[in-house]
């Protein structure tokens, strides 16, 4: 159900309901009368506002990754001065809870798992945007973590393993993906954190001993 708040203009209205409608319906299937009837607008509106349905959807997308992004941003807060573990645990945190928060970011991963299945490729270039933002900062962390000689594709190995932990958790559209066959709630979203983290890091430090690497901060 989409919730309207009082003093929302028209275009914040489309784009509630657009979220709604294209993850529910897909993007294809999505059409201007639905989504205006959900909005309360006028069926002209999304031509107005958005100019055409593709413009609209790829505003949609983003206005849902511009709220993953204010309800759990990857830093977590912290300075980009605090020690590149913390940040790594903010980092797998972030992740985690935009996974568990079903409420106010199931569109987004329902729009991704369908663009995942049955690309539109309206939304390449946001995607490849986001992935490379995600990137660039956990890249960061660990090149702090191993030291600067580090290796690229030791570098991006590590970075696979952890974003590979995270991803394990993410809703399945059937719903019987690992998530389920594991049985991890959200309630257990700070003990699979810190689990994360601690195998990551022992990872990450048995590549260095390997490489006979040495810490930024060293």
């Amino acid at each position: 159900m989409i919730r309207v708040r009082r003093g929302q203009s028209t275009k914040e209205k489309l784009l509630e309901a657009s979220c709604k409608v294209f993850a529910e319906k897909g993007y294809r299937d999505a059409t201007h009368a639905e989504i205006c009837r959900h909005a309360g607008a006028n069926i002209a509106a999304i031509n107005y506002y958005f100019q055409s349905k593709e413009a609209l959807y790829r505003a949609a997308f983003e206005h849902l990754l511009q709220k993953a992004d204010m309800l759990y941003p990857l830093d977590g807060g912290l300075s980009a001065t605090a020690a590149p573990e913390s940040r790594l645990k903010a980092f797998i945190h972030a992740h985690l809870s935009r996974m568990f928060d079903p409420d106010r970011l199931g569109y987004l991963h329902r729009i991704r798992m369908a663009e995942m299945f049955a690309p539109t490729g309206l939304l390449d270039e946001l995607l490849h945007r986001q992935l490379a933002r995600d990137r660039a900062h956990i890249l960061v962390l660990l090149r702090e973590i191993l030291g600067p000689s580090v290796a690229q594709r030791d570098l991006e190995w590590c970075e696979m393993s952890i974003i590979g932990q995270c991803f394990m958790t993410a809703p399945s559209p059937d719903g019987k993906g690992p998530r389920a066959i594991f049985g991890i709630e959200s309630a257990e979203i700070g003990r699979l954190t810190e689990h994360i983290l601690l195998f990551s890091l022992a990872g990450v430090e048995a590549i260095r001993r390997k490489r006979g690497l040495h810490p930024e901060s060293a």
